[in-house]
């Protein structure tokens, strides 16, 4: 029984996102979004899943960056697929789950979106 209850832990804190890494988020023209690193820090070998979120609530793919350097302050440019994007950004062990919206980044901590200032 203990056995079990170490392995359900460690499982939990494998399956935490990141709460320090952080993206702002820029309107760059039509269709675009230019997504930055809003951290002081660089990221290696950075992915940045990219998908869409329909109004009955589920997702689609809508692409994928993989960026080996991203320096603070840096962005890249990603597709406006929906009126409601999300990313999930994942670097070394950490990941971290944002949606963008009417000109807001929140952070999504399970199924709660809480917005973050840029």
């Amino acid at each position: 029984m203990r056995i079990i209850l170490v392995i359900i832990s460690a499982a939990g804190l494998f399956a935490c996102d990141s709460m320090e890494l952080a993206i702002a988020v820029n309107q760059s023209e039509d269709g675009w979004l230019e997504v930055i690193n809003a951290n002081d820090r660089v990221w290696k070998d950075a992915r940045l899943v990219i998908e869409a979120f329909e109004s009955e609530g589920t997702t689609r793919p809508c692409g994928e960056e993989s960026v080996t350097r991203w320096n603070p302050g840096q962005g890249i440019r990603v597709p406006a697929c929906a009126e409601k994007v999300r990313f999930t950004l994942t670097t070394g062990r950490e990941t971290a789950r944002f949606s963008y919206f009417d000109g807001q980044v929140y952070r999504r901590i399970g199924r709660k979106e809480v917005p973050i200032s840029q």
